[in-house]
């Protein structure tokens, strides 16, 4: 099978402990190219990975025939230009969540890639894990019967591990764009996409770091009304006083619920709740880990044409405004709807 060329533009902390370890390893992926706007991180990691194309300029490595595909894992604020610029090039990318600060943003990226060739991936790796595979899989079986509300969310106890994501200029906003977007695509992905009607939501700012984070909440708290008649609640929060990061997806049907994490399944059997809970598929670190690989692993393939690519840039631009309308709605104090795009 001939390799995907890749070439990985930013280089922190996602890049070193993800991309770059399991890229190296996947054998229909070749590590060709990398970027940073901090020359001397690409030259210590182009030796670690023998990787001879190291580049300061995105464009550089943009131009570069010898690249099929791109990792794009920079600060937010840079999405738009640098994936508009690599559809431009005709390179495939996967970009780290957010795919923007806005749905304007997104949207803006989503139009530029409708009118080409390249595939559009956006790094959703909840999705990927195999625990939450299987409760996926369980819930269309029918296994609880019809779902009608998602309880989910993500408490981190340490704080932000990068600094500009406090900053809204960059980040384009605070922990719901870190990591309640994240949850909130993992509902969605489990009920099929449904389309949102309305959100309700409050946003807290319990500590400001410094000047450059006033205005990016440490805590949300949100409501998403489906036009299914299903919900989702979301809790998100940084430095959240647990005693470790508390991750969770509670699905409850009229048959019964399901959870991740950890894994438990209860159905009704003579109108009595029984754990099906099927046997024990791996540690959270483990499950963690394989997340991250089968989404990569899935990137590579479907750019290679073996499979149709998952979570693409329509999927996130459709995150995004409901995104927006959760900020709208925690400014104004009011319920906020989801208007649908004005027909061309």
């Amino acid at each position: 099978m001939q390799k995907v060329r890749v070439g990985v533009i930013g280089l922190g902390n996602i890049a070193q402990v993800i991309h770059l370890p399991i890229l190296s390893k996947l054998e229909n992926a070749q590590i060709v190219a990398l970027c940073d706007t901090e020359f001397q991180r690409a030259k210590l990691l182009g030796e670690r990975y023998k990787v001879k194309n190291l580049f300061k300029d995105y464009n550089d490595l943009l131009a570069m025939e010898e690249v099929d595909a791109v990792i794009i894992a920079t600060p937010t604020n840079t999405h738009k230009e640098i994936s508009i610029a690599s559809i431009k090039a005709k390179k495939h990318c996967l970009v780290e969540k957010p795919l923007a600060r806005t749905a304007k943003e997104a949207k803006e990226i989503l139009d530029a890639q409708s009118k080409s060739d390249v595939k559009m991936m956006v790094g959703m790796n909840q999705r990927f894990r195999p625990d939450a595979m299987v409760l996926k899989s369980f819930i269309e079986n029918g296994e609880i019967g019809d779902v009608f509300f998602v309880k989910c969310g993500w408490l981190k106890k340490n704080p932000v591990d990068r600094q500009w994501k406090s900053q809204k200029s960059v980040s384009g906003g605070g922990v719901f764009l870190d990591l309640g977007i994240m949850v909130l695509d993992m509902a969605l992905w489990i009920l099929n996409f449904p389309e949102a009607h309305s959100v309700s939501a409050v946003n807290f700012e319990r500590a400001a770091r410094n000047e450059n984070s006033a205005g990016v909440e440490d805590f949300s708290s949100v409501l998403v009304r489906l036009k299914t008649g299903q919900a989702i609640t979301i809790d998100t929060g940084w430095n959240f006083e647990v005693d470790h990061d508390l991750l969770f997806c509670n699905v409850y049907g009229n048959g019964g619920f399901a959870r991740v994490y950890p894994l438990r399944f209860h159905k009704k059997i003579n109108d009595q709740l029984v754990n099906v809970t099927p046997e024990k598929i791996g540690s959270l670190e483990d499950i963690y880990k394989r997340s991250y690989y089968n989404e990569l692993r899935h990137f590579i393939d479907a750019v290679s044409g073996l499979y149709p690519l998952t979570s693409t840039a329509r999927e996130a631009y459709e995150r995004m405004k409901i995104v927006d309308a959760i900020y709208k709605s925690a400014k104004t104090g009011k319920e906020a709807l989801i208007k649908p795009d004005a027909k061309k």
